[in-house]
């Protein structure tokens, strides 16, 4: 059997993450699992929910929840897409731009508590995952387009 330490690992980080990203953000407001849609939203709106998904990882079916969340929450706006009138784009609203610039501050405090606590220089571990990122999107890219080849070659 295939050691499974790299997914537990990621999975015990992920965790990890989330609880010190709680720990400085809860003063702001901002849920910690609406940090990184907001933060994407910001940094390419007016964006598609097909932008934000491939960005980020979410599948759309998730996505479009997180989306009427924000927007219930005043966070974040949909917007006519002028270039197909069938979708939307998404930007964040004033509260949604205030709530990232209050979360600033406290993120940094966040990962200032990780820096002192490494051997090395934060950019080497960013480069590392950057790595394990692409790595997974790929394979997540592979197999969809095996599972399409399976699909088609089975309703022949």
């Amino acid at each position: 059997m295939t050691d499974r330490h790299l997914f537990l690992t990621a999975t015990t980080i992920a965790q990890y993450v989330a609880q010190i990203v709680e720990k400085h953000l809860a003063p702001v407001g901002l849920p910690v699992h609406l940090l990184a849609l907001t933060t994407h939203i910001r940094d390419h709106q007016p964006t598609s929910p097909s932008a934000i998904s491939a960005a980020s990882g979410i599948p759309m079916t998730t996505l479009r929840d997180k989306i009427e969340r924000l927007v219930a929450q005043g966070i974040a706006r949909r917007v006519p897409n002028p270039d197909d009138r069938r979708s939307y784009l998404v930007t964040l609203t004033t509260k949604g731009e205030v709530l990232l610039r209050a979360a600033d501050p406290a993120l940094l405090e966040a990962y200032l508590a990780l820096e002192r606590n490494l051997d090395r220089p934060l950019e080497d571990y960013q480069r590392e995952l950057d790595e394990l990122a692409a790595a997974l999107r790929e394979a997540l890219a592979i197999d969809a387009q095996a599972a399409s080849v399976d699909a088609a070659a089975s309703t022949q």
